[in-house]
């Protein structure tokens, strides 16, 4: 019956009401807002793993005991790491990694890591505590400040987009790489590199790969191909944000960790031949990306 509330706690003038306690096993508070992040309709791991962060940071401030002695942690932050949080979710350790970076990119956390232990911080933590709406959304939901109002019951547009879905567009390429388009819109800002600067990447990232010495209009129109098929694939998979050099570069990534047979030199047993590691021209496929990127190309 503890659960139960009764009508007369709700009755007289200035009851308080009783803020949670960092108890760990308390009441967590989840603003409806969360609907408006940009994964909440298109990947439910994501939602998945954003709420149990939301239950796992603290609420206050404390000390927290690792195996290396205690240490202070903030609300809203808490000592984990990926696989700590795959074993918690279900969701796979490499999944929650990706989906660890995804949120810092779009500024939902940081995270600060050392040799010993990785704290995490929910850089809003507090518009997912609070019982009403932020003060700042509520002024601008108001169209006289003057005047008393109960809680709007629709946050407005601008406050639904808080620093969960406060996405860094500084580096977006709207329409491609530099030499991938012919398209000029001077009204859009646009960050623009070159073929040579995506070459480097494949060097950079997979140095065991099969490289190309030399540049050719061939080898920029196979790039000019790729990015414009795997920004489409890029838009669809990660709510609709393009592909950028920093995208291509995780992706590149991804396969140097998870997908080596693409990488390695190795016999064929049912042929007798020897399969050779793939070269910088097959990692630009579209096809491709879009298998590297749903995980079908993982090592077996």
């Amino acid at each position: 019956m503890s659960n139960v509330l009764r009508l007369s706690d709700f009755r007289g003038a200035a009851q308080p009401m009783e803020m949670p306690q960092p108890t760990g096993q308390g009441l967590v508070f989840l603003h409806r807002k969360i609907q408006s992040l940009p994964f909440y309709k298109t990947d439910s791991e994501a939602v998945h793993l954003w709420v149990h962060i939301i239950m796992k940071v603290n609420s206050a401030p404390g000390m927290v005991a690792t195996e290396f002695g205690d240490h202070p942690v903030g609300r809203g932050q808490a000592i984990t790491g990926r696989h700590t949080l795959a074993k918690e979710t279900g969701i796979t350790p490499d999944r929650v990694k990706y989906l660890l970076n995804k949120f810092t990119k779009m500024g939902m956390i940081t995270t600060l890591a050392n040799k010993k232990f990785t704290l995490l911080t929910v850089t809003k933590y507090d518009d997912y505590q609070q019982f009403f709406v932020p003060s700042e959304c509520q002024q601008n939901a108001n169209a006289n400040p003057d005047r008393a109002q109960p809680v709007a019951e629709v946050v407005p547009t601008e406050c639904q987009q808080s620093a969960t879905n406060n996405i860094n567009t500084n580096n977006l390429i709207p329409d491609g790489i530099k030499c991938a388009t012919g398209d000029k819109k001077p009204s859009v800002q646009k960050h623009k590199f070159s073929c040579e600067e995506v070459w480097q990447c494949l060097k950079d990232e997979l140095p065991e790969a099969r490289g190309w010495r030399a540049m050719s209009d061939k080898r920029r129109n196979l790039i000019r191909k790729f990015w414009l098929e795997a920004n489409r694939i890029a838009r669809q998979l990660d709510d609709g944000q393009p592909l950028t050099i920093q995208g291509f570069r995780e992706y590149l990534q991804y396969i140097s960790r998870s997908c080596r047979w693409m990488l390695e030199d190795r016999p064929d047993n049912r042929t007798g031949r020897t399969w050779r590691r793939m070269k910088f021209d097959s990692f630009l496929s579209a096809t491709l990306y879009l298998e590297v990127r749903e995980g079908d190309r993982d090592d077996n």
